[in-house]
């Protein structure tokens, strides 16, 4: 084992909320160790946001592809789970698309135990984290992730949006602003051309001053701990173990799945959990692994008639060209996401705020998300956004390097099976507006077969698959709450210099993909680390 090295601060994990806390304690003038398992993210398939379609494969070798247990729910089935193991974490490989969630998400927070963490206190950190084209007083304007909109729709995108007119809905102009309810164009975490990570945003751009260092290919082993109090971590790197001290406050950035694995396989956890996997207890935390919460998604697929999708960009000479214009300009197809258009709506005239989201794809995909040339068409992900099951993460064993046991639980409640039959519902309702007509040669799914709510469920139970959402593992919470695993200022009950600072600790997962909230939540807690006053809270009005 190699001697120690100290830090004022070591961030274990530099995915979303590990850079910007890197960040933004090394320019308030610590020194900084930040601790990656995986590469650097300087490879032109992560920059390229096209190259998303080779690292979103079990191949990657920026991909963790983690694989949940057998779901009852879903036909026994094993479900993916990617996560980002490259420097920007899950923000290095994920669909780039920028979304807040609805303002009572975070009001939901601060009533699930989160006190200051309500709307009126996060949305001056949502503002501080994003340099919006859109603009507006909702919106941030000088912030390190760029959040542009595609400048022109292809066919397929302009008919979502026509179909969603046609169908009730309004077209609304800025689901991060005022109206998340409705037909939308979607922003992506895209600046010139490039992927907009957390990593690209928050370091990148950082000048060299002696305060911040990063150690890639270094694996987190365990928290070491003096007593009660933390003291860094042991991490293995280029063949060795070292322990690093963190003099001030040791912060675990390590995600849904990282965080919690940290955590009991250094004794904090459930007792009777640890003890049977071989751990020595140091805090019985019963809430840690706990709360797992996802979004899931099925799918409308159509195969057109016309030549109109982007499939037709992957004949090679296509290929090639959009290549050239990428490397030579950052321009071209290459240089944006895929999913331009979305909507939000509701599962019920009752319901308070948008609980079902789309996702849209010009795009006719073979299994595992990969993009076929033989066919041309479009994919409408559907699904739940407050999905009411819940799953938990455990140990297989005392050994860091055996993969965590996943189970979220999928589709226990009935109300869970309500929203998803009527995303489905709603999303063939799209489909078959007068927009979508003239494009119309099949339906690839669900099939014309299922006519009926027997063959629903069955195509449910065997097409839905996670949109790469999960949360809640570490959950933050009251002090009278025995499940909570952190209080509001992000640190772990029952020891001493030691926060949780990623998804797991959100009380609930937001009605949108997460990775706008996983940054905001660490610029927030970056000023509880060091310290700082709040920014000031504001409450703008919204649309439920």
């Amino acid at each position: 084992m190699n001697d120690a090295v100290e830090f004022d601060y070591v961030i274990g994990g530099a995915g979303s909320a590990g850079c910007v806390l890197a960040r933004r304690l090394a320019d308030a003038g610590n020194r900084v160790l930040l601790i990656e398992a995986g590469p650097r993210d300087n490879a032109w398939v992560i920059r390229m946001p096209a190259g998303l379609r080779s690292i979103f494969k079990p191949s990657s070798r920026y991909n963790y592809w983690f694989q949940t247990e057998p779901q009852s729910n879903l036909d026994n089935r094993r479900i993916q789970q990617p996560r980002g193991r490259v420097l920007g974490g899950s923000s290095s490989i994920n669909g780039m698309t920028w979304l807040r969630g609805h303002p009572l998400d975070y009001d939901r927070w601060e009533r699930e135990g989160a006190q200051g963490w309500g709307w009126k206190n996060c949305l001056p950190y949502f503002r501080r984290i994003e340099r919006s084209d859109v603009g507006g007083a909702y919106r941030g304007a000088e912030g390190f992730i760029h959040a542009q909109r595609q400048e022109t729709l292809c066919p397929l995108n302009q008919a979502f949006l026509d179909a969603g007119v046609e169908a009730g809905y309004p077209l609304t102009d800025d689901v991060n602003g005022y109206r998340q309810e409705g037909v939308s164009r979607f922003e992506m975490s895209v600046d010139r051309g490039i992927r907009n990570s957390a990593s690209y945003g928050y370091l990148h751009s950082r000048k060299e001053d002696g305060n911040l260092t990063v150690w890639t290919q270094s694996a987190l082993r365990r928290i070491n701990f003096d007593g009660n109090t933390a003291t860094g971590f042991e991490v293995l790197r280029g063949g060795s173990t070292v322990n690093v001290i963190a003099r001030k406050e040791t912060l675990l950035c390590a995600g849904v799945f990282g965080s919690p694995q940290l955590l009991m396989l250094s004794g904090i956890g459930p007792g009777g959990h640890l003890k049977e996997k071989g751990v020595q207890p140091r805090v019985d935390l019963p809430g840690v692994g706990l709360n797992l919460q996802d979004h899931l998604e099925c799918h409308i697929q159509i195969e057109t008639k016309e030549p109109v999708s982007l499939n037709q960009e992957l004949r090679l000479h296509k290929m090639l060209l959009a290549g050239v214009q990428w490397f030579a300009c950052k321009s071209g197809v290459a240089s944006v996401n895929q999913c331009h258009v979305g909507a939000f709506l509701k599962s019920g005239v009752e319901i308070a705020h948008p609980d079902i989201q789309f996702h849209f794809f010009p795009v006719f995909f073979d299994k595992n998300w990969i993009p076929t040339r033989r066919t041309n068409g479009y994919r409408i992900g559907v699904g739940p956004m407050r999905p009411t099951s819940r799953g938990h993460v455990r140990l297989k064993s005392a050994d860091v390097d055996d993969p965590l046991l996943i189970d979220p639980n999928y589709m226990d409640t009935e109300e869970d099976w309500r929203v998803m039959r009527e995303a489905v519902r709603l999303g063939l309702l799209f489909s078959r507006q007068p927009a979508f007509r003239r494009f119309h040669h099949r339906e690839d799914m669900p099939g014309e077969d299922v006519s009926d709510s027997s063959a629903l469920d069955r195509f449910i139970r065997a097409d839905a698959s996670s949109a790469y959402h999960p949360c809640g593992t570490c959950r933050m919470g009251a002090k009278d709450d025995r499940t909570a695993v952190v209080d509001s200022d992000l640190k772990v009950r029952g020891v001493e210099r030691l926060r949780v600072i990623d998804a797991s600790v959100m009380p609930s997962v937001p009605s949108a993909n997460i990775n706008a909230a996983t940054i905001m939540l660490a610029e927030r807690a970056s000023d509880l680390v060091l310290g700082r006053p709040a920014l000031q809270a504001e409450w703008l009005a919204f649309a439920a």
